[in-house]
């Protein structure tokens, strides 16, 4: 009997499940960003908003 987290995953093959961001929602460049804080033995919430600037896509305007 498959239970409904396998008919879930079945819809998956290769592992990944994304949401797409909002309309206006910021990119974030995760692997940078997740660089940067290991690097330094931080979290990314310790990081100030002027550090967490370098890691937006480019064109994303705060509104």
């Amino acid at each position: 009997m498959k239970s409904d987290d396998d008919d879930f995953e079945d819809d998956f093959p290769d592992g990944v499940y994304a949401v797409p961001p909002s309309p206006g929602e910021p990119k974030i460049k995760v692997r940078k960003l997740s660089d940067y804080c290991k690097a330094r033995g931080i979290k990314p919430s310790d990081l100030s908003e002027d550090e967490l600037k370098q890691f937006l896509s480019e064109g994303y305007v705060n509104k």
